[in-house]
């Protein structure tokens, strides 16, 4: 007899789990999809068809091309690349709005203060152009599914119960849809109730009129109300916790652990690594020799060649650089460059290079895009899985292209985009799975290894709105940041009950602490065993990565050219950089950070400008006159710095009014201290009478404790004989900070530095400073 059941997971592998446990049955299996699936099928929109993605962005290009004013008060430009890059935060504010069955009059309404109410006229405005286009299109996307769809009674007429298994927050959309579905067929909804999840059964309490324990997972009846069964959850398990002071030291406790839990009975498939921060995972696949784990997030292709090559020429054309093809180029230029030394090392052929360069700024047929991306990338070994993405990639291009045209340098830039964000499924791997902590939800293991448990990363903080602030979307009655991070906090509380024996690993500094989350649990228990125990492990077992960096020892003369802070202040946190950066001349790689590193020196160049025109007051609009000249392309953090502009125009004009005016911008100061040649540039030169303050603009919060200030007041004294006091403003908090550093402290490291001045010196490494640090590759700086 055919089952007419429906379940329906969380996840694509849930329901490959749920198959897997009903092999051994003698019976014809129920159907069982994905939360995903579920809603695709149980809807659709009558005489419309849905858009594809390049559709939709078109779509709305267009959109933002018909709204006035949206340049100016939003900061959306409609250069496609430029476009390209902030699409997202549009189309997530319209989609989060749609299926929360919210309207931008809500959002008015909810914002008290006026805050936004241009904003928000602009917006409401974009919409409305964008799915008046769609409409007229006969096509609909996730933005107009709300309005138009219906229930596809078709499919649901197959089940005679369905059972749906909620993990984690329906929006108003789902909910409306599930309880459609309850009036047409039996629906069981399988709920966890905990205190983490309190807004979920809020919502259910009010369709159903029933009482909910924390502690139970219960099956509900949505089609008569009724409480179907419940359950008692199984709640803290035994915890073992260890923190550590380098993070790759967790690697050797993962393995640790696993083996402890075999030995202890427990099978290896039913055993999961949680990471947090999956990016662990490089970490742990180095350090696997023995081939124990599996990775359910499968392999970014961020760091894949084809990106590092892409990468490389895209930088090379646009820094100007001058390449020719030399085999031999490290072993025969004295300082290299890296991206020089990266497209040498792909052997790319010097007229290649020459021919892109020539059209790199021109528009494109598609045919001449794919002949040279395919040259460029013929030689590159790759798997088949990788050759489908760029064949797909292609695809999607040459769609495009039919619609609009496009630069060399801008379909460059969109594969590049959409490349990196693909991931490669990893086969071939052990028994024991690694995961992150969505993937987990709704699954059961033995065994539970979690490591980077630390304050900073269970709940991972939520990333600011673009457009909304967090007391408006409360008022609105959208998704807050305190739900989303309950949310998380739900899932690894339901993943830990429902283990037998859960090892926790976290990072203990200066800078992390474990957690908060922990003390929820009880019977939590810290591990006794010293970490160079763990030390040892990872250099023992055939492993051969060596974590202890060899000795680098020369003889240097680092007044050969005038000492800046910067230079000094790289060799003061570590020497082996300074040693890459001065002395072998290394250039920095600037591809993860050259959007801070352009919106920093956009502030820079514009308030040179407007301050060297204005010393005695700051007019906003006349500022973003000169600030939108030097703009190349709309970015969030550009959005959020104009926002803030008020609060710096009030700093600024009491700040002149105590009578102080600005005497020089920029201004670079070359002479000697003690016999040291320093040199160094100060943004900004504020005089009142004989008070005289240095300033340095910092994007995000002032380091109090940098020499960088008394540097600057040091060189201001030597060349001027004049006391200065130095001063960060930094646009993080708008205000002035002085320094908290002593001047004692930068002549004791000048003299230290004097005394070890063309002798020996040991570039070692110092670990404290490689969070940030260019030279990974060369430190392994992702193991400590």
């Amino acid at each position: 007899m055919q089952n007419r059941s429906l379940f329906v997971f969380s996840t694509s592998r849930n329901v490959r789990d749920f198959y897997a446990s009903k092999l051994s049955l003698n019976s014809l299996l129920p159907k069982a999809i994905s939360t995903a699936e579920f809603f695709e099928e149980v809807t659709y929109v009558p005489n419309k068809r849905r858009a594809s993605d390049i559709e939709c962005l078109l779509h709305m290009r267009n959109a933002v091309a018909r709204v006035e004013n949206i340049s100016k008060i939003l900061n959306i430009k409609n250069e496609f690349l430029i476009f390209l890059k902030n699409s997202h935060y549009l189309f997530s504010f319209f989609k989060e709005l749609s299926r929360e069955k919210c309207t931008v009059a809500n959002l008015s309404s909810a914002d008290t203060y006026a805050s936004y109410d241009e904003h928000l006229t602009i917006l409401d405005n974009l919409g409305k152009i964008y799915k008046d286009s769609l409409n007229s299109s006969n096509i609909y996307d996730d933005i107009t599914l709300s309005e138009c769809y219906e229930i596809n009674s078709n499919f649901i007429s197959n089940f005679d119960r369905i059972e749906f298994r909620l993990d984690g927050i329906l929006t108003s959309l789902e909910w409306e849809i599930l309880t459609k579905i309850a009036k047409q067929t039996q629906l069981i909804l399988s709920v966890d109730c905990s205190k983490f999840n309190q807004k979920t059964i809020e919502k259910i309490k009010n369709f159903t009129n029933l009482n909910f324990k924390t502690s139970h997972n219960y099956k509900l009846n949505l089609s008569d109300k009724s409480i179907e069964s419940k359950t008692k959850l199984n709640q803290n398990p035994n915890i073992n916790i260890m923190g550590f002071s380098l993070r790759s030291l967790q690697a050797a406790f993962v393995f640790d652990e696993i083996s402890k839990m075999v030995r202890s009975g427990i099978n290896p498939q039913n055993i999961a690594v949680i990471l947090p921060d999956e990016s662990f995972a490089e970490v742990l696949q180095n350090l696997d020799e023995n081939n124990m784990l599996n990775y359910a997030m499968g392999k970014s292709l961020r760091n894949d060649p084809i990106c590092i090559f892409l990468h490389s020429l895209k930088e090379a054309i646009i820094q100007e650089l001058d390449y020719k093809f030399n085999p031999n180029y490290i072993k025969e230029t004295q300082s290299p460059n890296q991206i020089l030394a990266t497209l040498n090392s792909f052997n790319l052929s010097t007229q290649i290079y020459n021919h892109i360069k020539e059209i790199f700024y021109s528009k494109v047929s598609f045919e001449s895009f794919e002949s040279v991306m395919k040259l460029l990338l013929s030689d590159i070994k790759k798997s088949t899985e990788i050759a489908e993405f760029i064949e797909t990639e292609l695809f999607n291009i040459k769609n495009l292209l039919r619609e609009i045209e496009l630069k060399f340098s801008e379909l460059l830039e969109l594969f590049l985009l959409n490349f990196a964000n693909k991931k490669e499924s990893m086969t071939g791997g052990g028994l024991v799975t690694v995961m992150g902590v969505l993937e987990s939800r709704s699954r059961a293991y033995d065994g539970i290894v979690i490591v980077d448990f630390n304050d900073s990363l269970v709940p991972k903080r939520s990333q600011k709105e673009m457009f909304l602030s967090s007391v408006v979307r409360k008022n609105a009655g959208l998704i807050s940041h305190s739900d989303r991070e309950n949310l998380q906090r739900f899932y690894y509380e339901s993943l830990i009950n429902r283990a037998k024996r859960v090892s926790i690993s976290y990072v203990e500094n200066d800078e992390n602490i474990v957690s908060r989350f922990i003390k929820d649990f009880e019977g939590v228990k810290k591990i006794e065993i010293s970490q160079i125990s763990y030390e040892n492990a990872l250099r023992q077992g055939g492993i051969t990565i060596d974590l202890t960096p060899r000795d680098i020892v020369e003889t240097h003369d680092f007044f050969a050219w005038p000492l800046s802070f910067t230079r000094l202040d790289t060799y003061l946190k570590c020497k082996r950089r300074y040693y890459y950066k001065y002395i072998k001349n290394i250039e920095e790689s600037r591809f993860d950070d050259r959007d801070a590193l352009d919106f920093g020196n956009l502030i820079h160049k514009a308030l040179e400008e407007y301050f060297t025109q204005s010393k005695y007051e700051f007019d906003k609009s006349e500022f973003l006159q000169i600030y939108n000249k030097y703009q190349k392309e709309s970015t969030l953090k550009s959005e959020i710095f104009k926002l803030k502009l008020d609060e710096f125009a009030s700093s600024q004009n009491s700040h002149f009014k105590d009578g102080f005016s600005v005497s020089k911008c920029e201004m670079e100061i070359e002479t000697q201290f003690d016999g040291i040649p320093i040199k160094g540039k100060i943004d900004r030169v504020d005089i009142n009478g004989d008070d005289i303050w240095l300033i340095d603009y910092k994007s995000g919060k002032a380091d109090e404790k940098s020499l960088q200030l008394v540097f600057y007041e040091l060189l201001y004294q030597a060349k001027f004989d004049k006391t200065a006091k130095g001063y960060f403003y930094s646009f993080d908090d708008n205000k002035f900070t002085n320094s908290k550093a002593d001047m004692d402290k930068l002549i004791e490291a000048l003299d230290e530095l004097k005394n070890e001045n063309n002798t020996q010196i040991n570039f070692d490494q110092n670990t404290n400073h490689c969070d940030i640090c260019p030279y990974e590759s060369l430190c392994l700086r992702g193991l400590r």
